[in-house]
């Protein structure tokens, strides 16, 4: 599985949010040798498209949006199928929208239909990963795929990471960015699943045990949901809401709730249970990763109420 490194967000351009057509050129056949032979040195998507074609047009500035983030990378190269009909004879087209994608002068792969940026990305990413490591290859796919997810295209994302996992199991960061995804969906059975398939201690995965872990202690008990808990934080909560409400938010990624809970037991009701809120929080520092700057504060905070 390889993965597209040569993003440039630093690029002044991207960063303003504008788009480029530095690398977007319009194909005939005077330019098509030319082209093909730039290939050799950088991959060319050739888009296939018609000014009466919707899907065309849908998807035009999806791609001219992820050529510009690679500033040079990758080159567009468009091809009216109506005005250059030799090109896409030559090219075998026969829908639009259709795309080709050309590396080091041979044909690497072709898409047909409308596309979703997440599919885009994901069948741009082997060629555009050539020569960079696989640790930095890794975090930029996983990125992209948490700007999927961000824009609305879970079940693309979803799809992605784990077509990706089937291949590298051993991708643990990209495993993390699953379970992430599953538990913000609610699917916690899915998450414990793909958790599951890593026996040994991975330390990306960490804390992800460690979220599961919150939820064991409620497991011969029906607590109240997590809506019930944060509508009692506004009110009237008891100690045993604020304990199980820290826990509960914690497991379900709201970190920041869930300690300010168990901190709020700690100052109102430090003898609550032996201490137990001291117990709470430590149990969801291990849920951080390592580092986090979020354990650092909150730690502090802890001691301050502590000494």
């Amino acid at each position: 599985m390889a993965y597209n490194q040569r993003t440039a967000r630093g690029d002044c351009a991207v960063q303003a949010g504008q788009q480029s057509n530095t690398y977007t050129i319009d194909v005939t056949e005077q330019n098509l040798a030319a082209l093909l032979e730039r290939s050799q040195q950088q991959p060319v998507i050739i888009d296939f498209w018609a000014p009466w074609c919707q899907p065309c047009q849908q998807m035009a500035p999806v791609l001219e949006k992820i050529v510009a983030e690679q500033a040079g990378g990758v080159i567009l190269a468009k091809v009216n199928a109506d005005e250059q009909q030799a090109i896409a004879a030559q090219f075998g087209v026969r829908s639009l929208p259709t795309l080709k994608l050309v590396f080091q002068g041979r044909l690497v792969s072709e898409l047909s239909g409308l596309q979703t940026e997440a599919a885009l990305r994901q069948w741009l990413a082997p060629v555009l990963a050539e020569g960079q490591d696989e640790d930095t290859q890794q975090e930029a796919f996983a990125e992209r795929i948490r700007e999927a997810i961000a824009a609305g295209h879970g079940a693309e994302a979803e799809q992605a990471l784990r077509q990706a996992l089937a291949q590298e199991p051993d991708l643990h960061a990209l495993r993390a960015v699953l379970v992430e995804y599953l538990l913000a969906e609610g699917r916690r059975s899915d998450a414990e699943s793909a958790l599951a398939e890593v026996a040994e201690d991975v330390e990306a995965l960490r804390p992800f045990r460690a979220r599961f872990a919150l939820l064991e202690e409620f497991a011969d008990a029906a607590p109240a949901s997590l809506t019930e808990l944060a509508a009692r934080m506004a009110a009237d909560a008891t100690p045993e809401d604020l304990y199980t409400y820290g826990l509960q938010a914690a497991a379900a990624g709201q970190f920041r709730d869930g300690l300010e809970a168990l901190l709020r037991l700690l100052r109102d009701h430090p003898g609550y249970r032996d201490g137990i809120a001291r117990a709470g929080l430590l149990k969801i520092f291990e849920c951080l990763p390592k580092g986090d700057p979020l354990a650092s504060e909150y730690r502090r905070r802890m001691f301050n109420y502590l000494y």
